[in-house]
């Protein structure tokens, strides 16, 4: 090698491995020279490196140093000439300085050993803490949001930073704090961002515009509105609704509220809903008709219904009882659960419950027989007489028919009382009843039965305090010889040519000049000899 030239030394580093150092080429060659001579018996060194940190030593790393750092080293060996190992301490920030030691032997041979340190103590900075995406609603997210932070560094660079998903509590001042950290491990101070958080759905409350309209049931449309109560971003909307069928024991109306946020939440307001009224299907009067199809006293009819949804709360029952005769009629409804009432039903029916009149009873006793008479309203449809007394043991009925005028019992006895108890009866059944007694006895006095007589004759007959007048006939054979309108109860005859005669004796009733008559009193006959 030409003397000026440069050639190569190796190092060993005890960082890095081996290290090639440049030195002349005349140094080369009197190394080569001194290489020829012979070596001592034994030439060696050992360097160990240390670093120290805050007053600890250990071993040196590769890595990022984020304090001041001492590079010391410990040389031990034999034949050791010159040892250039001096320490050194490191305070600044440094992407990579190197710290040489190296050791000459006595035989001038060199070995030595080279440190790297990285030192970074400077933290990061932040540049910016950013949102993933934008509020949802106003300025208010809803659900998880990741924030994000970047920043930079000068010397060892920025290894990550800081990726949070917020995801609570709720808050109008929500605030996420982000940092980055470098590769030597430094952190940097935190920026924070700032936002409203609101995840949390309102709660909603359905309030029915008016209580249910009968026993729980609406019966007609209702609104139901809906108010909301929200803790972090307040309420925003709130919908109402109303319903007005179809009919259902089991209905709801649902509405919902929305906060600032954008969260919103339902709630429903059941019901039980009817608005179709129920239907009568039947009328049951109390009772049978009392007589041929009338009722006669106080009628109660119930009416009965049917209801598809609530069913039925109750049916009308009026009752009937006036007095005129003729068509009746009495009209109910129902009412459903809800409170719907049905289309009104009638009920047709006969009623009368005037008894017929019946007056001007009177009775005429008479010679084995007892007159009777009346007057009856023409609303009696059956007359009935019925005979008490005279010994003949219980009642009998001695004329059930057609409404009369009079009736006549000719199966009675002289000086014995009877009771006769007069029913008018009219169709629906009404009845009025009157009581008369009577001792039928003869009437006509004198002359006897048969009785012969010479000369004038006296007729005489029993008289009765009511009647104001009689009229009297006599006959011969079948001719009428005298008519008289006496008022006593004595009638004397001029004297009369003989023969069998016969006479009558009607009361009179009323004036004379009306020509009316009661119950003949009685027929006798006597014999005029000659």
């Amino acid at each position: 090698m030409l003397p000026g030239a440069t050639s190569l030394l190796r190092l060993e580093s005890a960082s890095t491995g081996p290290v090639l150092l440049r030195v002349p080429a005349l140094a080369v060659l009197l190394t080569a020279l001194l290489l020829a001579v012979p070596p001592p018996a034994h030439a060696s060194a050992t360097i160990t490196s240390s670093c120290i940190v805050g007053g600890t030593a250990g071993p040196c790393t590769t890595g990022w140093y984020t304090a001041t750092v001492t590079v010391a080293f410990d040389v031990s060996g034999s034949n050791l000439k010159v040892v250039a190992c001096p320490n050194v301490t490191i305070s600044s920030d440094t992407a990579g300085t190197d710290v040489p030691c190296t050791v000459t032997f006595t035989d001038n041979t060199i070995t030595g050993q080279v440190v790297t340190i990285r030192r970074d103590a400077t933290p990061p900075t932040v540049n910016s803490v950013v949102a993933a995406r934008g509020p949802d609603s106003g300025a208010w997210y809803n659900h998880p949001v990741s924030v994000t932070a970047t920043g930079t560094d000068t010397t060892s660079g920025v290894a990550s930073c800081t990726s949070v998903s917020y995801t609570g509590p709720d808050s109008s001042s929500a605030s996420v704090g982000g940092t980055c950290t470098d590769l030597a491990g430094n952190v940097s101070a935190p920026m924070a961002l700032s936002f409203a958080y609101d995840s949390t759905a309102p709660t909603v409350t359905p309030t029915a515009s008016r209580a249910a309209d009968s026993g729980g049931w609406y019966n007609h449309a209702i609104d139901v509105a809906f108010s909301g109560a929200d803790a972090a971003s307040g309420i925003d909307t709130c919908t109402a609704a109303s319903y007005s069928g179809p009919d259902t024991d089991s209905a709801s109306v649902t509405g919902s509220c929305s906060d600032k946020a954008g969260n919103s939440a339902s709630a429903s307001f059941p019901l039980r809903y009817d608005a179709t009224p129920p239907t009568v299907t039947g009328e049951a009067p109390d009772r049978p008709p009392d007589a041929a199809g009338w009722y006669n006293h106080r009628l109660v009819v119930s009416f009965a219904g049917t209801d598809a949804v609530s069913g039925i709360a109750s049916c009308d029952a009026p009752s009937y009882e006036q007095p005129q005769a003729g068509p009746g009629s009495v009209t109910g409804r129902c009412t459903d659960n809800a409170g719907n009432v049905s289309v009104p039903s009638s009920f047709a029916f006969k009623f009368d419950s005037t008894p017929p009149k019946l007056t001007a009873l009177t009775v005429d006793a008479l010679d084995r027989s007892v007159a009777l008479s009346w007057t009856s309203s023409k609303d009696t449809a059956t007359l009935k007489i019925v005979r008490t007394g005279g010994g003949s043991g219980g009642p009998v009925a001695v004329f059930v028919g057609k409404p009369a005028a009079m009736f006549r019992d000719r199966a009675v006895k002289n000086g014995k009382r009877y009771v006769y108890i007069v029913t008018a009866r009219d169709a629906a059944g009404n009845e009025t009843t009157m009581r008369v007694a009577a001792r039928p006895a003869a009437m006509l006095l004198a002359p006897r039965q048969g009785q012969r007589i010479r000369g004038s004759v006296t007729l005489r007959w029993a008289t009765h305090r009511d009647v104001s007048y009689y009229n009297v006939q006599v006959w011969l054979g079948g001719a009428k010889v005298l008519t008289t309108w006496p008022s006593g109860g004595a009638l004397r005859l001029p004297s009369l040519a003989p023969g069998t005669y016969t006479w009558y004796v009607w009361p009179g009733l009323g004036v004379r000049s009306r020509h009316r008559y009661g119950v003949l009193f009685g027929k006798g006959t006597f014999v005029v000899a000659p």
